[in-house]
């Protein structure tokens, strides 16, 4: 541990400055500040995640109103192997400042052949544990945060590149929403996994699948619902965010790697949601250079 704790260290000194640049929030007024990305893909044999993954939590640390909360959307690791979850469990403890970590399980955490679903989802639940702070006996489960509720869907077998959502969760998911929109509240919703028909892709494999229209039919019964997805790799100016029968659904990129479909390059971008005066803003950004992209920020007026 103390070695590799070392070698991080190191690279991160030799790459990037140790003081990351500062950026504002929207609005002074701010309720909740919180980060969104997916696909780590943290891998034993790439250097370059382990470098980089560093570098986007030191960017996130620049923000002006410290964020409450960083949303990991799945494949946080390519193969579910001991040495990538010490990896990213280790850079969070390392480099980032922020207090509430939500780790989503996505297919590549459960469906190598060292893995398999049971001992994958027991790999999750414990890291998870290290990383999150607490204890969840599911891959499906919701944190309150700041007073807003966020939450985590995850596939209940391996079902390779889609997932299965159990009626007891699609149960679940509905008495969570109802509880957490008796406020007038945004509800945040986080799953690996599309909803078909949400998002654009050309990969129509990758999506939920058979158990979309039910959760979909869940989604839509509540007002100021909120669906971030990963798992396409998509550009942020390809897919983005979508208005549907009054859900937003967002689609994000793949954090560190190459997009699959899009113009705009998506190594090293997420999103940053702030809630202030009624509304929520979805600004995407590449925490790698530290820019935003402007004119692909959208502002969601709240019911």
């Amino acid at each position: 541990m103390k070695l590799i704790s070392t070698i991080l260290s190191f690279i991160l000194a030799v790459s990037v400055g140790v003081f990351p640049k500062s950026y504002q929030p929207v609005s002074e007024n701010a309720e909740l500040d919180f980060v969104v990305i997916s696909d780590i893909h943290m891998e034993g044999n790439n250097p370059d995640r382990f470098r980089d993954f560093p570098q986007i939590l030191l960017d996130i640390n620049g923000a002006a109103r410290k964020n409450d909360a960083l949303v990991m959307l799945g494949d946080n690791t390519m193969n579910g192997q001991h040495i990538e979850y010490t990896f990213l469990t280790l850079s969070l403890r390392l480099f980032s400042r922020i207090r509430n970590n939500l780790l989503v399980m996505g297919n590549h955490e459960i469906f190598t052949e060292e893995n398999g679903y049971e001992k994958g989802l027991s790999k999750f639940l414990t890291y998870g544990k290290m990383i999150m702070g607490e204890k969840y006996e599911k891959p499906y489960y919701s944190r309150e945060v700041d007073g807003y509720t966020f939450i985590v869907m995850s596939t209940e077998a391996d079902m390779g590149v889609t997932c299965y959502i159990s009626p007891e969760q699609i149960e679940w998911l509905d008495s969570t929403l109802a509880e957490a929109s008796k406020d007038g509240k945004p509800a945040f919703v986080f799953c690996h996994f599309p909803i078909d028909g949400t998002v654009e892709t050309l990969w129509p494999q990758g999506l939920m699948g058979e158990q979309s229209g039910e959760v979909l039919s869940v989604l839509k019964k509540y007002k100021n619902v909120f669906f971030f997805s990963g798992h396409l790799h998509n550009a942020v100016d390809y897919s983005g965010v979508k208005r549907i029968d009054g859900v937003t659904f967002v689609d994000v990129p793949s954090v560190l790697s190459d997009h699959s479909v899009g113009t705009t390059p998506t190594r090293g971008t997420g999103y940053c949601v702030e809630v202030h005066d009624g509304k929520v803003e979805l600004r995407p950004r590449n925490f790698i250079s530290g820019e935003w992209f402007d004119d692909l920020c959208v502002t969601v007026e709240l019911v």
